[in-house]
């Protein structure tokens, strides 16, 4: 039975009949309509879910709703008035479930049937559809085309559906009109389409939640080929370059399972949404990765092993569309004659791309595989590899065997791409991007499209890798020194750059496998550094940052750095200042290619804050505080050297000292910190309540210092009101006084812009804090109100509580769980409900996951030892927060 057949056969009689009776009520016609389209949708539906291939039905849908319309088209519009032209994706003959239907009505009076056409399409509009209509003569779509090449790429792949066909072939002759977007410039203007179109989505196909047809090597990309190709060819598919040889039988292959596979993920979409929808969302994600059938595994979710066949495939048509456009570029659009210049007997330029002399110099000298890259590192203005020579290099990846990887001359080379004073970035970018690095690293290739499904990591782990690797190349150049002055002035003190680089290579690279991955990645770096023949000293230096690289950011987001002994501790563990500084430089590009918005000018001063106090510790000619107290008494006299340049007396402020001298007051806060709160404090009325709220520019985060009559809930109340003013704590420090007073600093950043709130804003801050404060209590209500972001819901994050005791004074409290509305101010009312008394709180967020610390003590400023009491905490927090 044919398609048109079977969808005759699904019309029930009535619906022809009302389309032509005028005597059929208009609600009654579109009933049985929308029944019709229901019923097909629902038919589609089920062939869908018993496993009908997604080519197969959106190509009879689109034969589906011809039929449709060609009714309605009939019933509505005299004969031969207009032509009924399909255009857009409806043009090309491929519908999804809801996507919509672009239609040109193409006439040669506009107001003759203007009645007519808009009943019509009001008619289309009330059934359901979503229609994107224009009416036009030929000259206004000639002139509408000119104008827009996107209405002219409509026209391209316009399709005939009714009505005057004379009129349709007349429209497809505008392509032979001279001056009508020749193909040299179309093929530029569409280059320049999906050129901005990529920036939009920051020209990386790792998006969170991608847009199957618009992100770097989704649908569109696919089309643009067909387009180019349509319009100089006039393919009627990219089939049809193959014949041309312009693309490889192989790289067909890649490329229409690629398509097959983006089409089959946007039906499913649609299928589970009921409704239009291109974007992969998460919870989008994890439903079709279960339809699709992959399953959880003790190493990878269902959805990352979905999500990494997702940029599998997208890389594959982001490769193949840069191959492809670039050939058409070189083949079809150059009307001069190239320039040649010879580099050696192997390699040429080629209009400033490098290309290779002989298409088998790869199968008769394997090693050239890699000296292709070296070559590009050392010429710092060729625009990159021609088309011709990545295809070479992609259709030999197979002579990369382990005889190729145990030749001396290509290890040596291998490790000379690491150490060139230029290009690095650029190509291990291109190893990875043509599939070397993953043929010559088998342990890169198991990293390779690898998705880990959370906030915090915004890209692959292979693509991570690379802005890693991009990362610590920036902080060697001097274009870049604004970024990270420090990272700059010790990058250029390097004695290997290599091994920082190598380090980054192989940072992550046991991730996926379960187990610790940095401990599992180290072993991995070791038996690199061993098979490349590097010293002991530069091989145990690369796996010792590998198993490190977690170290330095968790110290300075989770620790009080103002603890003498968090600084021994973490010097020991560094040993040298050699470590120390390729651990600093590699954990900043680290972090800062996990995602656009984690870095920040608060985490900067957190790191610098470390690196420098590290350096000092590690500095013998340096004398540092190895204790609170002995820091504590350095502070003070500092603090009492800038107060009386001041010219306040200790005699003003010795009663406020003496207030504060049992807190940690001195030993976390630096000697012109005490000095500026000092002089604030030391005359205030104890009776009232004193705010004051700076911005630290320095610190990139804004401070608010409140000095207050004690009361319960105060830590709860602050981070309530903060949470609703739309901003982030950072870090929180408590002071408790003998004088029956509370001083606490509070840290935060706006959310939006992640650095210290606008001076314009402080005054509605502290307008909310003080009506906060004025309240009795806590409205536990109004804590428990459920406001979790939308990305947030999708993920399920388990709620880990530990108590590690650190002193005979102080317990360290962590808490990871999900980062859900007023989670502090539940935290703040779960400490006072069962009589435990906050010092100090680090509050650190990755992506959905909060991952805080906490100083806490008894009321007697005694470490929390009582089990009872622990269990009475973790079970009224787990209660709060569930």
């Amino acid at each position: 039975m044919s398609t048109e057949q079977k969808i005759d056969s699904t019309y029930p009689p009535q619906f022809s009949v009302a389309l032509l009776d005028d005597n059929v009520p208009h609600l009654e016609m579109l009933k049985l309509g929308r029944g019709v389209l229901k019923q097909f949708l629902d038919y589609q539906f089920k062939q869908y879910e018993d496993g009908g291939a997604v080519s197969e039905l959106i190509t009879e849908r689109s034969s589906f709703i011809d039929q449709f319309i060609k009714k309605i088209w009939a019933a509505y519009i005299p004969e031969n008035a207009a032509t009924l032209i399909a255009v857009g994706g409806y043009g090309r003959g491929k519908l999804h479930p809801y996507s919509d239907i672009d239609l040109l009505i193409l006439c040669e009076s506009l107001e003759e049937h203007k009645e007519d056409f808009s009943r019509f399409i009001t008619l289309l509009w009330d059934l359901g559809f979503d229609v994107g209509s224009s009416v036009r003569t030929i000259d206004d779509c000639i002139t509408a085309g000119l104008e827009d090449i996107t209405t002219a790429t409509n026209i391209l792949e316009s399709r005939w559906i009714t009505g005057d066909y004379h009129a349709f072939e007349h429209l497809q002759n505008i392509w032979n009109r001279p001056g009508f977007w020749e193909r040299k410039d179309f093929f530029q203007g569409k280059m320049d389409e999906q050129n901005n179109r990529h920036k939009r989505f920051n020209d990386t196909v790792y998006q969170l939640e991608p847009n199957i047809k618009e992100s770097p090597g989704g649908l569109r990309d696919i089309q643009t080929i067909y387009w180019v190709a349509k319009r100089h060819f006039n393919a009627n598919s990219i089939n049809e370059l193959v014949q041309r040889n312009f693309l490889s039988t192989e790289e067909y292959l890649e490329l229409e399972a690629a398509y097959k596979f983006l089409n089959r993920t946007r039906f499913a979409l649609q299928h589970y949404k009921k409704r239009r929808e291109d974007r992969l969302q998460f919870d989008n994600q994890q439903s079709i990765a279960e339809s699709f059938g992959y399953a959880d595994t003790e190493e990878k979710m269902a959805v990352e092993q979905f999500m990494s066949s997702y940029y599998r495939n997208v890389q594959t048509v982001v490769k193949l569309n840069e191959i492809l456009l670039q050939h058409f570029q070189e083949v079809l659009f150059n009307d001069l004659e190239p320039e040649i210049i010879s580099i050696n007997s192997r390699f040429q330029l080629v209009n400033q791309y490098l290309d290779i002399k002989h298409p088998r110099i790869f199968q008769k000298n394997p090693t050239t595989l890699l000296e292709a890259f070296i070559v590009l590192e050392s010429l710092p203005n060729v625009k990159g590899l021609r088309s011709n020579a990545i295809r070479a290099i992609r259709e030999h990846l197979y002579l990369i065997d382990d005889d190729f990887r145990n030749d001396p001359i290509n290890k040596a080379l291998f490790m000379e791409i690491f150490r060139q004073p230029q290009g690095v970035n650029a190509a291990v970018k291109r190893m990875h991007s043509y599939g070397f690095l993953s043929a010559y690293l088998p342990v890169f290739k198991k990293i390779t499209g690898l998705m880990q499904f959370n906030l915090f990591h915004a890209y692959t782990v292979d693509e991570h890798t690379m802005l890693t690797i991009r990362n610590l190349r920036r902080f060697f150049v001097d274009a870049y020194t604004y970024e990270f002055p420090t990272a700059h002035e010790i990058a250029n003190h390097l004695c290997k750059p290599e091994l920082l680089f190598l380090a980054g290579l192989f940072h992550d690279i046991a991730k996926g496998r379960g187990g610790s991955h940095e401990v599992l990645g180290a072993a991995d770096a070791l038996t690199f550094a061993k098979h490349h023949n590097l010293s002991n000293k530069d091989g145990e230096m690369i796996a010792w940052l590998v198993r490190r690289h977690l170290d330095f950011s968790g110290i300075a987001q989770r620790k009080d750095l103002s603890d003498p002994e968090v600084i021994t501790y973490f010097a020991n563990l560094m040993g040298d200042q050699e470590h120390l500084d390729y651990l600093y430089l590699l954990t900043v590009a680290d972090i800062c290619a996990t995602s656009e918005n984690v870095w920040n000018d608060w985490k900067n001063s957190l790191f610098l804050e470390l690196y420098n106090q590290t350096s000092n510790a590690l500095d013998l000619s340096i004398e540092v505080p190895k204790n609170k107290s002995k820091k504590a008494l350095k502070t003070q006299e500092k603090a009492k050297e800038v107060l009386s340049k001041r010219g306040v007396s200790s005699t003003d402020y010795k009663n406020f000292w003496n207030s504060v001298t049992k807190s940690d007051f001195f030993s976390r806060q630096n000697s012109q910190d005490v000095a500026r709160i000092t002089k604030k404090l030391y005359n205030v009325d104890l009776n009232k309540t004193h705010l004051f709220l700076k911005n630290q520019t320095q610190l990139g985060a804004s401070e608010l210092m409140i000095y207050m009559p004690d009361r319960d809930y105060l830590f709860a109340h602050i981070t309530l009101t903060l949470d609703k003013l739309n901003v982030d704590v950072v870090e929180a420090r408590v002071y408790s006084t003998t004088m029956h007073m509370t001083l606490v600093i509070f840290y935060f950043l706006s959310r939006e812009t992640h650095s210290f709130v606008e001076e314009s804003r402080h005054a509605e801050v502290l307008h909310k804090i003080r009506e906060q404060l004025s309240l009795p209590d806590i409205n536990i209500e109004e804590v428990n109100l459920p406001r979790q972001a939308r990305r947030v819901r999708c993920f399920e994050t388990p709620t880990e509580i530990n108590f590690h005791k650190i002193s005979n004074h102080m317990t360290e409290l962590s808490i990871n769980t999900k980062d859900i509305p007023g989670l502090l101010s539940k935290i703040g009312c779960s400490l006072k409900s069962c009589n435990i008394r906050l010092h100090d709180a680090k509050i650190h967020t990755v992506g959905e996951k909060a991952e805080d610390v906490f100083l806490i003590s008894d009321t007697q400023n005694k470490a929390i030892t009582d089990k009872a009491q622990k269990q009475a905490f973790i079970d009224t927090l787990l209660d709060m927060i569930e």
